[in-house]
């Protein structure tokens, strides 16, 4: 008996399958979904993290090829957070093999985050502490008075401030310079202004502009008096990654700021909006150099301080605002702050120096 022959007027379409397809047609599209997700993922990561970076090469294809291996470890987190959800859904309907090939990619992405919250033990003198504050307040904020009555309840022994302008100046001069007295500044009408407020003293003259990049975008370097050795203070803003030109002078501030760390042997504490998070390859570099950020080594390192509300509330949040300091200094607390009015929320930290012996930065 000859076998029976599917009617094609009966027989449902191409298009028809792929659109409404049955249960078993769709579980198997859904496996090739996944391994095709995972084939993705495994190749994202390892361009992100074996792309070399060279920060001084402005070839544009070079700085778009770094640009996407930044704006991947900026979002490795968020993509690790995808893959666990795959492989939930491969345990429950029982793809082992798809469960154990995304674990891998799962502990790259989401395994550093874990592992910053258990808090690094320093030996320290808890007799000198240094209460340090770097606040954002947003050029364009008028209402002041918030951020400045979030300032003086943490009552910081050094205060650093970025998009400084005139209005921020009149109305910190008006109510903090009395607490104050040591203080540098650099208003701007943009969003470069820069300060430093410090009770302490300044041992030698500030420098402001502190040279990085070709463009004239001031940053701050100041030296303070703190259990008795001296330590060097930098207050920084660098360039948002938004288009290839503020790129290509981000990374060329942050060429300038590796060579100028290098060569600082003072016990250091930089400070401000790097605008990268504690995953990009810059803050790679800045760990190799012996910096340590405050967040990550006082165990808070899933703290967010950017975007505090606009538009850009509804992406994940990260961390663009960072204190980090070298191994002669040790972080007892940091924490984040309100940043009301402003779209970046402060950064506070508790500082003391540290007995362990600094390795060669």
């Amino acid at each position: 008996m000859p076998p029976q022959q599917e009617d094609p007027l009966t027989k449902p379409s191409l298009l028809r399958r792929l659109l409404i397809p049955t249960v078993e047609q769709r579980k198997r599209m859904l496996r090739i979904e996944a391994w095709c997700l995972l084939l993705l993922s495994y190749l994202l990561i390892a361009f992100a993290y074996l792309w070399p970076q060279d920060y001084r090469n402005d070839g544009p294809a070079y700085v778009a090829a770094s640009w996407v291996a930044f704006m991947i470890r900026t979002f490795i987190f968020y993509l690790g957070c995808v893959l666990a959800c795959l492989t939930i859904a491969a345990i429950y309907n029982r793809s082992r093999r798809i469960s154990l090939a995304a674990l891998p990619p799962i502990l790259v992405c989401i395994g550093p985050t874990a592992i910053s919250y258990i808090p690094s033990s320093h030996a320290e003198n808890p007799t000198q502490k240094l209460h340090v504050m770097t606040v954002n307040l947003l050029m364009v904020n008028e209402n002041t008075q918030p951020l400045i009555d979030e300032i003086k309840a943490a009552d910081p022994d050094l205060l650093l401030l970025q998009e400084y302008t005139n209005n921020w100046h009149l109305a910190i001069t008006r109510q903090l310079a009395t607490d104050y007295p040591h203080n540098q500044s650099v208003p701007r009408e943009d969003s470069f202004g820069l300060a430093i407020y410090s009770k302490l003293p300044f041992t030698s003259k500030v420098n402001t502009p502190l040279p990085l990049g070709q463009d004239a975008v001031p940053q701050i370097h100041a030296l303070i008096p703190f259990a008795g050795t001296e330590v060097s203070i930098y207050n920084i803003h660098l360039l948002p990654p938004w288009g290839l030109e503020y790129t290509i002078e981000a990374r060329h501030q942050f060429a300038d700021l590796l060579d100028i760390l290098e060569k600082d042997n003072r016990p250091i504490i930089l400070a401000g909006d790097f605008n990268f998070t504690e995953r990009s390859p810059q803050a790679a570099h800045l760990a190799s150099a012996g910096l340590a950020d405050t967040l990550s080594s006082a165990g808070f390192a899933t703290k967010s301080t950017w975007p505090v509300h606009s538009f850009f509330r509804y992406i994940p949040h990260i961390r663009l605002d960072h204190i980090y300091i070298s191994q002669d200094l040790a972080c007892t607390h940091c924490t984040t702050g309100v940043g009301q009015g402003s779209d970046h929320r402060p950064v506070i930290a508790t500082l003391t120096l540290t007995s362990t012996p600094p390795k060669d930065r």
